[in-house]
């Protein structure tokens, strides 16, 4: 746990925890769920995040957050932690820009007027959103033909769609 992504050997908050495993996701979905050799130690900089449940559509204006160490087309240090604040839209919404091809495993949200979003370095991070008490995974950063395309909506993986498999896989470790 560390908002820098080249943290210096005896940093406090510096946790390594080999993966024991990688297992990819259903055909088509850019999922990889990862199995760490042993369980982090959670504190002020490591903390859970709560899955959605499945199926779920998250309502449209909901506020959410995305994170990430990627390229910040020389706007900042890209060796901090960036988040930013995203609105969420609906797909159908989100389908008027890209012409239908926006599917239910897909969540979008709003197009800011500045370039603010998520870019190369930033893809498998998440789209969080916090409700009652716990931030809730509801978005994953995808590959996009652009970073941060000024009012266009930008596209995540729905994670809800994919609850059922990440509880059989986790169930089967």
């Amino acid at each position: 746990g560390t908002i820098n992504q080249n943290p210096q050997p005896g940093e406090a908050n510096l946790q390594r925890v080999p993966v024991a495993k990688a297992v990819c996701g259903p055909a088509g979905s850019q999922l990889v769920l990862l199995k760490l050799e042993r369980p982090v130690i959670l504190n002020h900089h490591v903390a859970l995040i709560c899955l959605p449940p499945e199926q779920y559509v998250v309502p449209p204006g909901t506020k959410c957050e995305i994170a990430g160490w990627g390229e910040s087309i020389g706007t900042s240090n890209n060796t901090v932690l960036h988040v930013a604040s995203m609105n969420v839209i609906s797909n159908q919404e989100c389908n008027t820009k890209y012409r239908g091809h926006i599917q239910e495993s897909e969540i979008c949200t709003q197009g800011l007027v500045v370039p603010v979003g998520a870019c190369e370095g930033d893809y498998g991070g998440p789209l969080a959103c916090y409700t009652h008490d716990c931030w809730v995974l509801q978005g994953l950063i995808i590959p996009n033909r652009v970073c941060a395309r000024p009012r266009w909506p930008a596209i995540f993986t729905r994670v809800s769609v994919f609850v059922d498999w990440i509880n059989k896989v986790m169930q089967l470790e």
